[in-house]
């Protein structure tokens, strides 16, 4: 495989790696939301935790870029 087609095929993972993990944060964020409505704050703790996860995958996919 030439460097050129492996440079393309890294990037396009890239790209649907960090679309996909903005999805994620986007439906984490909603069951957060969810969550601090019903008062149980215990999982809105938790959801919090996924979102600093991923928020920190997501910077070092942009870094890799």
């Amino acid at each position: 495989m030439a460097l050129d087609q492996t440079q393309y095929l890294y990037s396009v993972e890239l790209n649907a790696l960090e679309e996909h993990l903005g999805h994620s944060m986007d439906r984490v964020a909603r069951m957060r939301e969810k969550a601090i409505r019903r008062k149980d704050y215990k999982t809105a703790d938790r959801i919090g935790g996924i979102q600093r996860v991923i928020d920190l995958v997501q910077r070092r996919v942009i870094r890799l870029k």
